[in-house]
């Protein structure tokens, strides 16, 4: 199984915002370690970032099998190394790859075709998988090809516990 996942709204909150970044504060950030810079030298703000990533990676330690795509739009501001780099080592250990970008913007229905294009063109046809979002409008579909493949959280608050929870057992549904 793959769980396409994205970062805001589940690994923390979802109001996460990018800010210019003049050049002397990018060397300082850099050379302090501290702060998280995109490939164009912009500064991602938000509060407590990745604060849930540990819990994903306890939640999924019941399947080994699983494996991860980020399906996040962090994959078009930083390289895939820097994205690995943002999770837990158990977490970084499942990714397998990242969806390809199918438009700007978030559209309706984008991150669904993100994801199908990403299983088309990567040979995991018939594979079963999970997005893990905050966003239904993402997956929207004629067709509701992915209405038992999203499991939705609420983006103010992400994978709380009870989420966390319910997350495990929706996974062991979809794996018997």
């Amino acid at each position: 199984m793959i769980i396409f996942l994205d970062f805001d709204g589940v690994l923390h909150h979802e109001n996460v915002t990018l800010k210019k970044c003049p050049p002397a504060k990018r060397r300082h950030l850099k050379e302090s370690g501290r702060g998280l810079l995109t490939m164009d030298g912009r500064q991602v703000k938000g509060n407590n970032l990745f604060e849930h990533a540990e819990r994903l990676a306890a939640a999924l330690e019941p399947f080994p099998e699983v494996k991860i795509v980020i399906s996040s739009t962090w994959r078009e501001h930083f390289r895939p190394e820097a994205l690995l780099r943002f999770l837990p080592e158990s977490l970084a250990d499942r990714v397998i790859g990242h969806t390809p970008l199918c438009s700007q913007g978030s559209e309706d229905g984008t991150r669904l075709l993100e994801v199908l294009a990403y299983i088309d063109g990567n040979g995991h046809g018939g594979e079963p998988w999970v997005a893990l979002d905050d966003q239904a409008r993402l997956f929207l579909d004629d067709d509701l090809v992915c209405s038992n493949n999203l499991f939705l959280l609420k983006g103010a608050e992400g994978l709380t516990p009870e989420a966390a929870t319910a997350f495990c057992d929706f996974l062991r549904n979809k794996l018997q």
